[in-house]
């Protein structure tokens, strides 16, 4: 071989490892991250979605500690609610937020933040402030009816480690936007989506597929969730045999509500090898008998049940097995807000176990 052909040989070889990028001698390859899976996809927008939130719920609470609300449109602010139902709702809001938050971040993340808390970067590039915010309590909903279908999307998609504090997170929002709305008679808050509405949405990228957990976990979890459709049917039945007018035809409603969702879950469970369970014609009271107290208690206590079980359900299940308790944490959080004043902000989770690494 000639030295001529030689060095062709070789200006080829470096014209085609420079043409890949810069080469430093001696230096690592440059690493490029994978592309975001959907997961990471989803996280971003809760996360930008959840900013926003937290952005106009602190601003609406100054306006109202200052009382007065956001500009009419002609520059004068426009007055809150003189309701302390509505300052209670915006406080527990903006309780609920940051730990919310903090639930989304990976272990990556809240260290990232964590460290630049306590000793911030003064070359740091700041985050400019969210833009698109609420202006009065109107908007403060629909933002919150918002970020409750992203969520509803979300729980459907991701994996099982990240469903359930989005499922929780979307259910403590339907009950804060409900609340709002009920307390200060502004906004809108449409019902939750039935479970055959709630699909995909998304493409879900192939280089880093979403993940369940364990199958004994899933069984586990929609057989509590079976019993507890039943039991919840069953008392409001002994409930309404009680009552007169509105409240009989509510507790009523409830039974076959209950019932149809129990039947939807059992029939699940067969199909998937979980264990059924069948309605018991009687199942016992708590006490024996419901006295005038604990019949006003039992409602709330069994929607909590049911909301808390139904959260930890939609973690531990298959995808394409979601959706019934998708609906029904979201169904029972907006019964809820009529109940009770006060929500965990990840209903079925401790704060201190929600962030996902």
């Amino acid at each position: 071989m000639s030295r001529r052909t030689v060095f062709a040989l070789a200006a080829g070889s470096v014209l085609g490892i420079t043409a890949c990028g810069p080469v430093r001698v001696g230096g690592p390859a440059e690493y490029t991250p994978p592309p975001p899976g959907i997961d990471d996809l989803y996280r971003v927008d809760l996360l930008a979605l959840l900013d926003r939130t937290v952005a106009s719920t602190e601003a609406l609470r100054d306006r109202a500690g200052a009382g007065t609300g956001a500009s009419d449109g002609g520059g004068e602010p426009a007055p809150v609610p003189p309701d302390v139902g509505v300052t209670d709702a915006l406080a527990a809001l903006s309780r609920a937020l940051p730990v919310q938050r903090e639930a989304l971040l990976t272990g990556a993340q809240a260290e990232r933040e964590s460290e630049q808390a306590e000793d911030p970067d003064p070359h740091a590039t700041t985050a400019p402030a969210p833009t698109a915010t609420a202006t009065d309590l109107a908007g403060l909903i629909a933002l919150l009816v918002e970020l409750r279908e992203l969520c509803v999307d979300a729980a459907r998609q991701v994996s099982g480690s990240l469903a359930r504090p989005v499922c929780a997170l979307g259910a403590h929002t339907t009950w804060a936007a409900a609340r709002l709305h009920r307390t200060s008679g502004q906004g809108e808050v449409p019902g939750p989506r039935a479970a055959e509405d709630i699909a995909p949405t998304r493409a879900v990228p192939q280089q880093d597929p979403p993940s369940i957990g364990a199958e004994s976990d899933y069984h586990q979890y929609i057989e509590a969730a079976q019993e507890q459709e039943w039991y919840t049917a069953y008392v409001h039945e002994v409930l309404a045999a009680s009552a007169e007018g509105t409240a009989r035809e509510d507790h009523l409603t409830a039974v076959e509500e209950h019932r149809a969702r129990a039947d939807a879950l059992l029939t699940i469970a067969t199909e998937d090898g979980a264990p059924p369970v069948e309605r018991q014609a009687v199942y016992p009271l708590p006490g024996g008998t419901l006295s005038g107290r604990s019949a006003a208690q039992l409602p709330s206590l069994l929607s909590e049940a049911l909301l808390v079980g139904h959260v930890s359900l939609v973690g531990a299940a298959p995808f394409e097995r979601r959706a019934v308790s998708i609906e029904a944490a979201m169904a029972e959080a907006g019964v809820l807000a009529s109940l009770v004043g006060r929500l965990e902000p990840l209903p079925s989770m401790a704060p201190e176990g929600a962030a996902e690494e």
